[in-house]
């Protein structure tokens, strides 16, 4: 792809992106650079907007990298393993864009009544009244589909992969039982049900009818009878399958409520709930009832939105900090120097719980907190890197022929040693990614409304008899690192300066 027509795409891409979300529309991908908030969505589309410009007024037809730039691309192509993992990772960076396609309470595609509705790019919400529900308020489209199937009119619904919503989706999962002789079995499994189990009225399937407590797949406890207006009309007792104990407390009608029973048995499965294909909870719940693997992509949706947010300024502050300070030295140096040993032994813990106590952090507040303690080792990283550049002798050549300060350190000085900022990105990323788990995990993070990996993993180590919350949280973290830290080898064996250049 040519210069010229990266800019295009690159204007293209903002203009769709500006118009859609104007529009109400939250169509993904284009809604990519919102995910930070409005203020980071449309200043990110405004560097699109210039930099594409950029790109068109240049107007040239290919690409022009320097020879020493080639050489270090095709080293980083040659090392597989950190190749490898720069590819896995844009590829799951892509993933993330493609939103509520694979992860959402949203259908993706409503046929009802003759009409098509697409539930997941809209910005407001359809009524439960569009489809026939006594509700005002937004149809459970995972309800609809269940209805849908079961009237069998010709309506349909096509939900994302993952059926849920990252955030503040906590639906109640209701199990359908199998009994076997007089033996209550889990669904398409010998395993004997332990706990609680109810049938419930064939006229109004939402009224419980009986509820009974089974141990290994056999009545043993009490039991309630209802009406069905929801009033408790019996009580007793079972000890091993036998009935022990009755009362009726209606006259003896709750006998003549018998045959309106539904033959279905059911069971309400209280959260945290194990990893199950049924009940589309890939993963399992949390001790909130919300899915684990929504959460975890919510959360590599945070992680992205963060790292793009941490690079600019960290990188933004240590290079002008670094760069001024290693090229002109001097009194600059030495304040700029004990300024950030100073600064560097603030207790960054200790801030940070004090604005949580004060405000309830987002997540542009918590990547400029912990930019504000991260930018110190890019700064000290370019005034060495700077300090040594100036001193060679094509500065004093530019000098000599009269090139301004900011000439020299723009067009001479930087791009010498912007290779470094290549280098310590991957690394960057590990940082604040960590950094934002550790917030989590201690509390200080952000609004337990969010998705988090480091929430999950905290809530997992509190829950070790639930396995699947832990292993997820913690599966996914060592992924992602793992992976970001071969990319940063990688990089920087390909850009090691020593491996083309020679000093006399």
């Amino acid at each position: 792809m040519t210069p010229r027509t990266t800019g295009i795409c690159l204007l293209v891409f903002a203009v769709l992106s500006a118009v859609f979300w104007l529009s109400g529309l939250l169509v993904p991908v284009f809604k990519a650079p919102f995910l930070g908030g409005n203020v980071f969505g449309f200043s990110l589309l405004a560097l699109m907007v210039a930099w594409g410009l950029w790109l068109v007024l240049r107007g040239r037809n290919e690409w022009q990298l320097s020879p020493l730039t080639l050489k270090q691309l095709r080293r980083f192509r040659s090392m597989r393993r950190g190749y490898v993992s720069f590819v896995l990772l844009m590829v799951l960076a892509g993933l993330a864009l493609l939103d509520s396609l694979i992860v959402g309470s949203r259908a993706l595609v409503v046929k009802h009544g003759g009409h098509y509705y697409f539930p997941f790019v809209r910005g407001d919400f359809l009524p439960g009244k569009t489809f026939g529900f006594d509700s005002a308020g937004e149809v459970d489209y995972r309800e609809l589909q269940e209805r849908c199937r079961q009237e069998k009119k010709g309506d349909w619904v096509v939900m994302p992969l993952v059926p849920y919503a990252p955030k503040l989706d906590a639906p109640a999962i209701i199990e359908v039982l199998e009994m076997k002789g007089d033996v209550l079995h889990l669904p398409g499994s010998s395993r004997m049900v332990d706990g609680a189990a109810y049938t419930v009225f064939v006229t109004n399937p939402e009224q419980k009818r009986q509820e009974f407590q089974f141990r290994k797949g056999v009545r043993h406890g009490d039991f309630r009878g209802f009406n069905e207006k929801g009033e408790q009309v019996e009580k007793g007792r079972y000890d091993n399958g036998k009935r022990v104990a009755y009362t009726d407390f209606s006259g003896g009608q709750a006998a003549a409520l018998e045959p309106m029973a539904h033959a279905e048995w059911q069971r309400l499965v209280y959260p945290p709930s194990e990893p199950s294909i049924t009940h589309r909870h890939y993963a399992g719940t949390n001790g909130n009832g919300q899915d684990v693997l929504a959460m975890l992509y919510g959360g590599w949706q945070q992680v992205l939105v963060a790292s793009a947010l941490y690079l600019p300024l960290v990188f933004g502050l240590g290079v002008i900090v670094g760069g001024g300070l290693g090229y002109f030295g001097g009194w600059l140096d030495i304040l700029g120097q004990r300024f950030i040993e100073i600064w560097a032994v603030l207790p960054f813990l200790l801030l940070v719980a004090i604005i949580s106590s004060l405000i309830s952090p987002t997540l542009i507040v918590l990547v400029i907190l912990i930019a504000a303690f991260g930018w110190m080792s890019t700064t000290s990283y370019l005034r060495t890197a700077v300090y040594k550049e100036k001193a060679r002798d094509y500065v004093a050549a530019a000098r000599l022929l009269g090139a301004s300060t900011p000439r020299i350190i723009f067009r001479q000085v930087l791009p010498n040693v912007i290779a470094i900022l290549v280098t310590l990105a991957p690394f960057e990323v590990a940082s604040v990614i960590t950094a934002l788990a550790a917030l989590d995990f201690l509390g200080f993070g952000l609004p337990p409304d969010q998705p988090s990996w480091g929430r999950l993993l905290h809530e997992g180590v509190d829950n070790f008899a639930y396995p699947w919350i832990v292993s997820s949280a913690f599966t996914a973290m060592a992924i992602v690192l793992v992976l970001v830290t071969f990319v940063g080898e990688a990089v920087r064996e390909a850009f090691d300066p020593k491996k083309f250049t020679t000093y006399e």
